[in-house]
C-alpha cells in the first residue's frame, strides 16, 4: 500500500472563526498540515483523524472513488465543507502541522449493515461513550458527538441536531468508526435532549415514512 497522503481544499464556508473558502490543507498518516498562519483547530483535526481511517482503503487508487465526496466539519460555531484536491497544497501548509496522536484512534468500526443505525446508537449511549462516531453513508457523511452516552450534537449533510439522527435511522449502507475522547470545550456543552425520546421519535417517523 502506498504511504498515506490527500490533499484538501474548502470550497464552502459558513461562520467558520477560522478558516476561509480557497484554503487548502494536508493529510498524511502521521500529521493534520492545515494552512500556514492559522490557529489550529481541534475539532477539525478530530474529523480528520477520522477522515483518515475512512480514506485509507482508497489510498492504492488514489481516492478515485471519493474524487467527488464531500467532507464537512462543524463542531463549533460554524461549519466549513472540502473536497480531495490535485493542487501541490505541501509548500503552504507544511510548517503548520499537528501530529495525529496514537491515543485518537478508531476503537470501534464497522459496516452499517451489520447493525442498523439505531442499534449502534444504543450501543454508545448504553456504554456511556464520550468521543464522536463518525459514519460514511452511500449519499453522505454524518457524525454523532457523544458525552458519556449522551447526545451533544449530530449532523448529516445539511441537517443538525434532532433531525440529522432522525435522517440517518433511515440509512442502511455504509461503515462507521467511533473516535473517543473530546476537546474541554465540548465537554461542557449542553446535550440535545433526552436520548431515547429523540432515538423513539426517529422511529416513529421512520415507521410512518416505511
Amino acid at each position: 500500500m502506498k504511504s498515506f497522503k490527500a490533499a484538501f481544499e474548502i470550497y464552502n464556508v459558513r461562520n467558520c472563526p477560522l478558516y476561509v473558502q480557497d484554503e487548502c490543507f494536508l493529510l498524511t498518516d502521521k500529521a493534520a498540515e492545515l494552512p500556514l498562519g492559522r490557529s489550529s483547530c481541534l475539532i477539525l483535526v478530530r474529523e480528520l483523524t477520522g477522515l483518515l481511517f475512512a480514506l485509507m482503503p482508497y489510498t492504492d487508487t488514489n481516492f478515485a472513488e471519493q474524487q467527488n465526496a464531500v467532507f464537512t466539519c462543524g463542531g463549533c460555531t460554524g461549519l466549513i465543507k472540502f473536497k480531495l484536491t490535485d493542487k501541490p497544497v505541501a509548500a503552504n501548509v507544511g510548517k503548520n502541522a499537528v501530529a495525529l496522536k496514537q491515543n485518537t484512534e478508531s476503537v470501534m468500526s464497522g459496516q452499517i449493515e451489520a447493525i442498523v443505525p439505531a442499534e449502534l446508537l444504543q450501543v454508545f449511549h448504553m456504554h456511556q461513550k464520550t468521543g464522536r462516531l463518525l459514519l460514511e453513508f452511500d449519499n453522505g457523511s454524518a457524525r454523532v458527538t457523544f458525552r458519556e452516552g449522551g447526545l451533544l450534537a449530530a449532523r448529516y449533510e445539511d441537517l443538525d441536531n434532532q433531525e440529522a439522527v432522525y435522517a440517518m435511522l433511515a440509512q442502511k449502507k455504509g461503515t462507521f468508526h467511533f473516535i473517543p475522547g473530546l476537546p474541554d470545550a465540548l465537554m461542557k456543552t449542553r446535550e440535545i435532549g433526552d436520548f431515547m425520546m429523540i432515538l423513539m421519535e426517529g422511529l416513529r417517523r421512520l415507521d410512518e415514512g416505511e
